[in-house]
């Protein structure tokens, strides 16, 4: 069940992020908050032109923190914000999945049953990743092709551009499989502020002494982002470091992000990534011990941002981690049953009973094993997790600068929802 909205509002504001991420924009219109990527569009040169009052035409979609991920914008004054097409069509993601799917088959195949030294097993498994990745890449293009929700947006468009803005009046639409076009009610996010490890407990009060938060407000100027990565090989992780002055201070923020997603299509995008621009008013949560930024409040747009460490686990990472756990889980039975089959196919003759039976009990026996593996996996982290929680000060300061910025926000009459950052 997909949300889409589409708007009739006048314009405010336009920003984009700090230098060097500056392809990322935010449009603020009669109190509402977009996000959007210049790679959506084919030019994006009349965001440079609207002026405070002109009116617009917008398609969008709800996000998690009530702000809306914009897809498409009509300005009868200045023109359109429109969608690029370019490599999106059907047949060119069916040639690449197809194109995939034999890179991934064949290198498996020849793992299997004609490796004959080292390099050649290295070769092999260079073009099974680079087959997964065509897969990803085709797959996502045609999920967001053929979405219903992509389609009533592209339609919406057509109708505005053919004059048509009624479709504006009515904000927002609820796609499901029986309807479309059906008004939806009002979100009712799900609260999870009242959990054992993002909200303050009893225990935390022990360690008031020694979090040291001190509030920094001011105006953000000399934004800068930069992109980098730390470690090297399996170990290495990217990072965008963003540095900015308020209140006479200057301050460095690091946030790592998954180089695998960060192609994701913005179609799939729940939260948006972080925002600041030189002007926006910030109420900052600083650890008074090192000066590190924990809790960004950006009183511009009414989000929250929290910046986790390695002793404050939050409930949306430990959801991560055990969906981690079970994938990792299912590859691993998955290579087993291919093996089996491998070892089936080159028996001379068709398999017997029991030649299905012996498969059937080592399948068996490491689906098994699996799901011992992953049991202990998740106790062990749960065990770990509710330590930290327990006796570590970080996790403590975490949860009381969550609870301040949910109090920003409802204050705001924004929901409780606070962006996380890794």
């Amino acid at each position: 069940m997909k949300k889409i909205c589409f708007f009739d509002l006048p314009f405010t504001r336009h920003d984009t992020n700090a230098p060097r991420e500056n392809k990322y924009h935010r449009i603020i219109a009669g109190g509402n908050v977009f996000y959007t990527f210049s790679s959506q569009y084919e030019n994006t040169d009349v965001l440079e032109q609207l002026q405070t009052g002109d009116r617009l035409y917008l398609g969008a979609r709800p996000l998690a923190d009530g702000s809306y991920w914009l897809h498409w914008l009509v300005s009868p004054d200045h023109g359109e914000l429109k969608p690029a097409t370019a490599g999106t069509g059907n047949l060119i993601s069916i040639i690449k999945l197809i194109t995939a799917l034999m890179l991934i088959i064949l290198s498996i195949c020849f793992f299997f049953t004609q490796l004959l030294n080292t390099v050649t097993g290295v070769t092999l498994m260079f073009v099974c990743v680079a087959g997964c990745l065509l897969l990803k890449s085709a797959v996502q293009s045609l999920l967001v092709t053929n979405n219903r929700a992509m389609k009533f947006l592209a339609d919406g468009l057509a109708q505005v551009k053919a004059g048509n803005t009624g479709i504006c009046c009515q904000s927002e639409y609820l796609l499901s499989d029986a309807s479309a076009g059906i008004k939806a009610a009002p979100r009712r996010l799900a609260d999870e502020r009242f959990n054992d490890l993002d909200s303050v407990r009893p225990e935390d009060y022990r360690y008031a002494e020694k979090l040291a938060l001190t509030s920094v407000n001011g105006t953000v100027s000399q934004a800068c982002a930069a992109r980098g990565s730390t470690g090297s090989g399996r170990y290495s992780r990217d990072y965008i470091e963003y540095q900015f002055a308020c209140s006479d201070t200057l301050f460095t923020l690091r946030n790592y992000y998954n180089t695998f997603t960060d192609d994701l299509n913005p179609f799939f995008f729940r939260t948006h990534p972080f925002f600041i621009a030189d002007g926006d008013p910030l109420a900052l949560t600083v650890n008074g011990n090192n000066g590190a930024i924990i809790g960004i409040y950006n009183e511009r747009d009414n989000n929250a941002y929290i910046k986790l460490s390695a002793t404050a686990v939050s409930l949306q990472q430990i959801k991560t981690t055990y969906k981690a756990f079970a994938a990792a889980a299912l590859f691993f039975l998955l290579m087993a049953f291919i093996v089996e089959i491998q070892g089936l196919l080159k028996i001379n003759g068709m398999p017997d009973k029991w030649d299905w039976l012996s498969a059937a009990e080592t399948i068996g026996g490491v689906m098994l094993m699996m799901i011992i593996v992953l049991c202990s996996l998740l106790l062990v982290s749960e065990i770990i997790v509710l330590l930290m929680r327990k006796y570590f000060a970080g996790a403590a300061r975490v949860a009381f600068t969550r609870q301040l910025l949910v109090q920003f926000r409802l204050h705001d009459g924004k929901n409780s929802t606070i962006q996380e950052m890794n």
